[in-house]
């Protein structure tokens, strides 16, 4: 089994380790690269918690800003290794659904406490700000890092690809799969994807990549990384 990665090259080394005890290949194609942005001015201390709902967000944090001793509320099993491995604690996850992230911290903080530091990309999915500042909560949201869309791919992955030497490509964001789309077409080589099965984290990822030719389009049945390579029996 051979499976190409495409998340930014700190994620797919990590889900490569991840994936060192089995028989598989694993190539790696990032089709993102992660640049921090000015964060110099940001106190951490002025705040009653963290949250995050990246793996990189906690990265750059962890490089651009002075570490403190905070609760720290995370989305997605990525992230909460990664504040774990960083040394932040207490880390309280909520699987992988950011309304429950928002229901848990409206639960277990009170505005009253002081404001919430949010820590993301550029490029934010949901309303995960605006919920909590529905429920009184002042949100400092900042936007910490810009994840940066490649513009061609590698020539080893030009060549796996015109080899069909690639059995899964993993997709776990729609920004992700329109990169992947872009680069395919700016290739012509749409017709080389016929024995490549694309696994999808969710349908709204799957409506990018669905013109592509694929041998077969997978989707999880939960937003989570072990639900996606579940769809191909390996348990991470």
């Amino acid at each position: 089994m051979r499976i190409l990665l495409t998340r930014p090259i700190n994620d797919s080394h990590r889900i490569e380790r991840q994936l060192g005890q089995s028989k598989i290949i694993v190539y790696v194609e990032p089709l993102m690269h992660i640049e921090s942005l000015n964060v110099l001015k940001i106190n951490a201390l002025n705040y009653q918690a963290l949250v995050f709902t990246s793996a990189n967000g906690v990265m750059v944090y962890c490089k651009e800003i002075q570490k403190c001793a905070l609760p720290v509320y995370v989305v997605g099993e990525s992230t909460r290794q990664a504040a774990l491995g960083a040394g932040l604690s207490p880390v309280i996850s909520a699987g992988a659904d950011v309304k429950k992230l928002s229901a848990t911290i409206i639960s277990k903080l009170s505005p009253s406490n002081g404001p919430l530091l949010y820590l993301t990309g550029k490029h934010v999915a949901g309303n995960l700000a605006k919920d909590l500042e529905d429920a009184d909560f002042q949100v400092d949201h900042q936007k910490i890092y810009t994840a940066v869309a490649a513009q061609q791919f590698s020539n080893n992955t030009k060549s796996l690809l015109k080899q069909k030497l690639i059995d899964y490509i993993p997709f776990y964001s729609p920004r992700s799969a329109r990169i992947f789309k872009q680069l395919i077409e700016a290739e012509g080589i749409r017709d080389l994807l016929s024995t490549a099965s694309a696994l999808c984290i969710s349908d709204a990822v799957k409506k990018e990549i669905l013109l592509l030719g694929w041998k077969n389009i997978l989707t999880a049945k939960e937003p989570t990384q072990d639900s996606i390579f579940e769809l191909i029996n390996i348990k991470l």
